[in-house]
């Protein structure tokens, strides 16, 4: 449901994983732009050989597109993608309510609300759950980051986990939390490159340039000027009515990728950090915002290990931030974290949990107290 950038990958993958699609989206001049626009994608991988005419023929013969809601009455599981607009996603859910089999699922792409908002007003909330891709263009997915509000069932979860894996997809099952992980990582990366580098473009190229040379691919300053200005202000704007002062709220007309807070001072500028400084602080931020997720019971250790590592394309050996956090020394990062939030005048403030594993770590050297930790989550 939506055809859109954030639909057409998930469209694609389902098709060449051997899968049929119905792909529905109300407006007829859009639906037609992007179907022919998947053709062309599709044409041109069989010509240059990346795929064989035959599996050309055949994808092609699974997708169907329409502009009637009747169409999905078929379908055992519906990927709702259309933009963030509380009242409209609701009436595209009683829409899909009334058309679709008892026991049908609907996975909801959200941004900035949650499942249970969208499900509270709904007849059948329990077979609605989130749902975002992991890993879109130019990147080939890696997983699905699927959401659990607080009316949906363990079978709708059971669904979307079994769909994730027939596509081969990593399924990063989460309990709902405000915007959901993946977006809480890009928003605490957007909100502290912003901050470390006092707004300004320059020093957030060198740092995106920085963590590059390190192995990261999603890169804050490079990813905000693609998301653009107002999505970027909507999302940091959202974290900030839940988290408060810890993600920073900025009125949007202070706010511009280009000419971002001229006479705002980062800490870069204010402690005469260097770049490579810069990039330790914010992998640290990043660092510590994982272990508070785990903190707070949203999802397991492995869970938002794997998110960090599919979410910034990390190019490590081996996991994500967590695994870093615990092969680098947790009592060395919990220190890292201390002098970050001193600089920060305590609005990144170390997890509880992060202190504890920190002061443990201290008081048993030699041990690793992570690896000991129970990994159910």
């Amino acid at each position: 449901m939506g055809a859109n950038r954030y639909s057409l990958p998930l469209v694609r993958w389902v098709l060449m994983k051997g899968y049929p699609v119905v792909w529905l989206e109300r407006d007829f001049t859009l639906l037609e732009a992007y179907l022919a626009d998947f053709r062309s994608v599709i044409e041109s991988s069989s010509q240059s050989g990346k795929i064989t005419h035959l599996m050309k023929s055949a994808v092609l013969d699974l997708l169907s597109g329409t502009t009637q809601f009747a169409d999905l009455t078929g379908c055992n599981l519906v990927m709702e993608m259309t933009p963030d607009d509380l009242e409209e996603k609701r009436d595209v859910a009683r829409q899909l309510e009334s058309v679709l089999s008892p026991d049908a699922w609907v996975g909801v792409s959200l941004e900035t609300l949650t499942v249970s908002q969208l499900a509270s007003s709904l007849k059948t909330p329990g077979r609605f759950f989130g749902i975002r891709p992991i890993g879109l263009p130019p990147r080939t997915l890696e997983g699905l980051e699927i959401l659990s509000g607080l009316k949906t069932d363990i079978a709708a979860v059971q669904a979307a986990s079994d769909f994730a894996r027939m596509l081969e997809l990593f399924p990063a099952v989460v309990k709902e939390g405000p915007g959901g992980v993946v977006n809480r990582l890009l928003a605490r990366g957007f909100s502290e490159a912003i901050e470390l580098s006092g707004g300004d473009v320059l020093s957030l190229s060198k740092l995106d340039a920085e963590l590059h040379r390190r192995g990261w691919e999603t890169l804050p300053g490079a990813t905000m000027e693609k998301i653009g200005t107002h999505d970027v202000h909507r999302l940091l704007s959202f974290f900030h009515r839940f988290h408060g002062t810890t993600f920073p709220g900025e009125k949007e007309d202070d706010y511009r990728l280009r000419t971002m807070f001229p006479e705002r001072k980062g800490v870069g500028s204010k402690s005469g950090h260097n770049v490579s400084d810069l990039a330790d602080l914010w992998i640290l931020a990043l660092t510590n915002e994982c272990v508070q997720i785990v903190s707070e019971g949203i999802a397991s250790w492995e869970t938002i290990d794997a998110l960090s590592r599919m979410t910034f394309k990390l190019r490590w050996e081996n996991g994500g931030l967590l695994e870093w956090g615990n092969g680098r020394g947790w009592s060395i990062v919990l220190t890292g974290v201390w002098s970050l939030s001193a600089q920060t005048e305590g609005r990144i403030w170390p997890s509880p949990l992060l202190q504890l594993k920190g002061i443990s770590e201290r008081n048993a050297p030699g041990e690793a107290p992570f690896l000991t930790m129970e990994r159910g989550g």
